[in-house]
């Protein structure tokens, strides 16, 4: 692992060949092997796989009594995605590239100090589920209940509220709706090169 002026580390336990950038900080994290985490990153409460890379500037948090943010093998977060597991979980598949400025909420609500606003929109709940091989555009916001089954993919800046997206569809907009089915042979060749 190279290491480098890397300011808070509590609890983590890291695979061969990871590589830290300046200034991140790591609480109760489990990385696989050759992870990049990219600079001023802030993450706890995660577990993340093998051959993975986290552009700088990326929040994961989940609570520390919670079930822990899971990414799978060979994703790529780019920079600027936030992401918080404090009202339920949330599992991020295999081969998931989400662009930058993404948002990952599994609670939305207005909170206890507005009384009005809470009682009439009560803070919702809900875990968030990526598919292996999806792809989310820049500045989506995954909305807690989103379900998104194995290759979809999220236009830039579109709203994913709760819903259960087909497997190889492109969605977009706001909120998003269907655009098209991808081609399934396609597909098929590109999985089995892996």
């Amino acid at each position: 692992m190279e290491e480098q002026k890397l300011f808070s580390q509590v609890n983590v336990k890291l695979g061969q060949n990871c590589t830290i950038s300046p200034f991140c900080s790591l609480k109760n994290v489990v990385l696989g092997n050759n992870v990049i985490i990219g600079d001023w990153s802030n993450l706890s409460n995660v577990i993340i796989g093998d051959n993975t890379k986290i552009g700088r500037n990326t929040v994961l948090y989940s609570a520390e009594n919670g079930k822990p943010i899971k990414i799978g093998k060979k994703c790529w977060l780019s920079y600027g995605v936030f992401a918080e597991g404090t009202g339920d979980k949330i599992e991020i598949g295999d081969y998931v590239v989400i662009a930058h400025s993404t948002k990952i909420l599994t609670s939305s609500g207005p909170g206890e100090n507005s009384p009005i606003m809470n009682a009439l929109y009560p803070k919702e709940t809900a875990p968030i589920i990526i598919g292996n091989h999806s792809w989310i555009g820049a500045g989506c916001v995954l909305l807690p209940g989103a379900f998104l089954e194995e290759g979809v993919v999220c236009g830039a800046n579109s709203l994913i509220p709760k819903w259960e997206y087909a497997a190889w569809t492109v969605y977009g907009g706001t909120p998003a709706k269907f655009l098209k089915k991808l081609d399934m042979n396609k597909v098929a060749l590109e999985k089995n090169k892996l």
